[in-house]
């Protein structure tokens, strides 16, 4: 048996290495992690505004040097039309507009409420919304600081006066960089991309070749071909989310607090279901166009339940229970834990259990399939 798995294994490596498509499909999949980690994320960085200063006092211009102060925003652009505003936003050359009414300096120093209104490009609802609590925030601190010097109070008197205190402590990730989590998303949904894909394309090229027929009638068992199958494409997988890893660590300082070693041992139960469930796609396709077909209806649910497209609770309640079944919503937990908060297997242990019993459940449906007659 050991002989035959080894000669099954070691054809597999000759053919995905013969390969140039899949060889170039799972390094540029495991690569997409620095792409995204470049391209994708949420915090605003010199977001384009126009400013449109009706007042033109030195009050207005010192809210303008305070949006000037801070990279979320680049004043590009200072009009002196509404109708030039509309323009600005609705051909994309800005994405916010501040607008300064003419009384607004007069307001201010008779001690009245003055207005400053911000014009959101809403069309990017996240974007639009950090924006906004940036802007914000410029507009609190600034009335603020008129309205002590206003009452005459300096710094160190309005700090020893009796206030509540807001004491936050984020856990885990204090600077709440979503690049962090992105970036780890983006590994989870490598390993389990690569591991449908590499192993479907595996079943798929001895159909479209004809050697499948062959292999089947050799002395090799169902479950000694599937796990020849999937133990090379394992090795090959590791490899690519270890440089996956190197990429987020060493490109992107993402912490890794917990065990390295626990990371890649548990890695290999989303392998190993992953792509037995790639082997089970392929046994209902006869083509790659096919089998990629199904592959999108299969992995579709998968993320989506996964909680890295939408948070779990968000979801209704019938979903939140559904999501138990993703493989991907396990991983995750995971690859977090480890990575984020530093966890051992004392809490993993559960997520670990549910890949496991994924994995072996299709495995068992995979080697089932692939019966001499339903093939």
């Amino acid at each position: 048996m050991y002989t035959r798995l080894m000669s099954l294994v070691k054809k597999e490596f000759i053919q995905f290495f013969r390969d140039k498509a899949m060889v170039f499909l799972v390094l540029y999949i495991f690569m997409e992690v620095a792409i995204c980690g470049w391209a994708l994320f949420l915090d605003v960085n010199n977001l384009p505004v126009a400013f449109y200063d009706m007042d033109k006092s030195a009050e207005s211009r010192e809210l303008l040097d305070r949006f000037r102060s801070l990279d979320n925003f680049s004043v590009e652009y200072f009009v002196n039309e509404p109708g030039t505003v509309d323009e600005l936003i609705k051909s994309g050359r800005v994405d916010m507009a501040v607008i300064i009414p003419g009384d607004y300096s007069r307001d201010l120093a008779r001690g009245l409420t003055t207005n400053v209104q911000l014009l959101v490009d809403g069309s990017n609802s996240q974007i639009a919304a950090t924006a906004l609590g940036y802007a914000s925030q410029v507009i609190r601190d600034y009335s603020q600081a008129i309205e002590i010097e206003r009452l005459g109070v300096d710094r160190k008197a309005l700090e020893s006066m009796p206030v509540i205190n807001n004491r936050i402590n984020v856990l885990y990730d204090p600077e709440l960089k979503f690049t962090h989590f992105n970036l780890l998303a983006m590994l989870a949904l490598a390993a389990l991309l690569t591991g449908v894909l590499l192993a479907a394309g595996a079943i798929v090229r001895e159909k479209e070749a004809g050697t499948l027929e062959q292999l089947m009638v050799t002395p090799i068992s169902s479950a000694e071909f599937v796990i020849a199958k999937i133990l090379p494409m394992g090795i090959i997988k590791t490899v690519g989310l270890g440089v996956g890893v190197v990429i987020a660590m060493f490109l992107f300082d993402v912490p890794l607090k917990g065990s390295l070693m626990l990371f890649f041992l548990l890695s290999t139960l989303i392998f190993f279901a992953a792509m037995g469930l790639g082997v089970l796609l392929a046994t209902y396709a006869k083509t790659l166009q096919q089998v990629l077909l199904l592959s999108f209806f299969a992995l579709f649910p998968i993320m989506f339940l996964s909680g890295t497209m939408v948070p779990i609770s968000s979801m209704p309640s019938a979903l939140q229970w559904i999501s138990f079944i993703s493989p991907l919503r396990h991983y995750m937990e995971i690859v977090l834990g480890i990575f984020l908060k530093g966890v051992g297997m004392e809490a993993l242990w559960i997520h670990a259990l549910a890949l496991a019993i994924f994995g072996l459940v299709i495995f068992w449906l995979s080697v089932r399939r692939l019966n001499k007659g339903l093939v």
